[in-house]
């Protein structure tokens, strides 16, 4: 599905917390945008952003279900997230159903009383039908509420170009790649191989290094207890140091950029982090390059990004129908086919047996066996608890590090200024 600019999300998630603090928190319950009709339909309002693959699903639902009503209130990601928050505080107008991004749910669980607790209505009797990490990212950190039912998600592979892999030395086979580069240390070493041979750099950017590497660990800033651990973390320290030393192969282009576009479409780099969603970027950037790539594990394992929650506001009236819904529509079977049809990767490893998800191929990337590649990528990601802060020391290190790439700082002054920076910002 589509995503946004990620540091735009930083700077707005910053400032919805101030504002969630900053107004008064009213009573949930009391109030809601749902109904129920004389003749008994329940009408449910649910709030989501475009391109969530959703709304056949819920034609039918409502079809199977004829007491049922679903209003479906379609707003772009950043205000649909600004509105909920909103409301929330507000005490009032906030709908029965509100899709939320992962990215926010932390932001979202210090408040869990805006929310219904799932647990209540059952949900503990789904959970195995998700994959762990995303069912414990739902969850409050002692496991007592449960905010929300997974939707999709965005396993990390790498894709990679076998034409300048070839004329770099390199092996084109994708389980041959893996094996080759199956560290970052391997990966930097084909990197330098492949710049000497080709002129051409191996990625795009060090800050979207950084964040590849920082996502296979399961510390990253903070504890479960909120101590925040950046300086002693050595997930941290291993990530920001590989990112250093990848600037010297790095094309010092930012994903998202017209830039990016441009230099992707001329062969610039030779590979590209990615979740299953973004591979139509690829072929949207750079149509004339199709037939030339190929996708492979990322080295150091998984990580993921993208993804969402459906979950249920306080202020709603008829939560034991809206859990019905989002239950029903988030289902393993319910995934399979929105899979199929829309292409999100689900959340519910039960269906990645299924044959059309191993033997997802697409010609652009020579895969006949996509699915099968996501599917162990998921399976390989590790929980990662993240703070309200977390958003913003992201956008701290990313900063710094791109002051090393444009000569601006050395290493040693950059990383001070950025824990400075954190310092200053995050509050202990």
């Amino acid at each position: 599905m589509k995503r946004g600019c990620l540091m735009k999300r930083f700077s707005l998630m910053v400032m919805f917390l101030a504002l969630f603090i900053g107004l008064v928190a009213c009573s949930s319950g009391k109030e809601s945008s749902g109904s129920k009709e004389s003749n008994g339909q329940v009408e449910l309002t649910f709030w989501l952003w475009p391109g969530m693959g959703m709304e056949s699903y819920i034609e039918r639902y409502q079809e199977e279900h004829p007491n049922i009503k679903i209003t479906v209130q379609e707003t772009e990601y950043a205000d649909h997230h600004q509105n909920l928050l909103t409301t929330l505080a507000a005490g009032s107008g906030a709908p029965d159903i509100a899709a939320v991004e992962s990215g926010y749910i932390e932001r979202f669980k210090e408040n869990s009383q805006h929310f219904h607790n799932l647990l209540d209505y059952g949900a503990e009797d789904i959970k195995n039908d998700y994959l762990e990490w995303r069912w414990r990212e739902a969850a409050t950190n002692d496991g007592s509420a449960l905010l929300g039912i997974p939707t999709d998600v965005g396993p990390m592979a790498m894709a990679y170009r076998t034409d300048i892999f070839e004329e770099a030395g390199l092996p084109t086979d994708p389980d041959e790649v893996s094996a080759q580069m199956g560290t970052w240390e391997e990966y930097m070493d084909a990197g330098r191989k492949l710049k000497e041979a080709t002129g051409k750099n191996m990625f795009n950017h060090v800050v979207d290094l950084y964040a590849a590497v920082r996502e296979q660990g399961e510390k990253q800033y903070f504890d479960e207890d909120g101590t925040l651990i950046v300086k002693d973390s050595d997930l941290i320290k291993k990530a920001w140091d590989l990112s250093v030393e990848g600037i010297e192969i790095h094309n010092n282009t930012e994903r998202e950029t017209a830039e990016w576009s441009a230099a992707i479409a001329n062969g610039d780099f030779a590979t590209v982090f990615l979740p299953p969603w973004m591979l139509q970027n690829i072929k949207n950037d750079a149509p004339e390059t199709s037939g030339l790539w190929n996708i492979a594990l990322m080295p150091g394992g998984s990580g993921n990004w993208g993804g969402s929650l459906l979950t249920l506001p306080a202020q709603g009236k008829h939560p034991e129908e809206a859990y019905e819904f989002i239950s029903w529509i988030m289902s393993p079977e319910i995934q399979l086919e929105i899979f199929k049809e829309k292409g999100n990767f689900p959340s519910t490893p039960s269906v990645y047996d299924d044959e059309e998800v191993q033997n997802l191929s697409d010609e652009f990337f020579n895969r006949d066996d996509m699915g099968a590649l996501f599917s162990e990528a998921a399976k390989q990601v590790k929980y990662v608890y993240r703070a309200p802060d977390t958003s913003t020391i992201n956008g701290i290190i990313g900063d710094a590090l791109k002051t090393i790439a444009d000569g601006q700082a050395t290493p040693e002054e950059a990383w001070d200024n950025a824990m400075n920076e954190i310092d200053r910002q995050v509050e202990r």
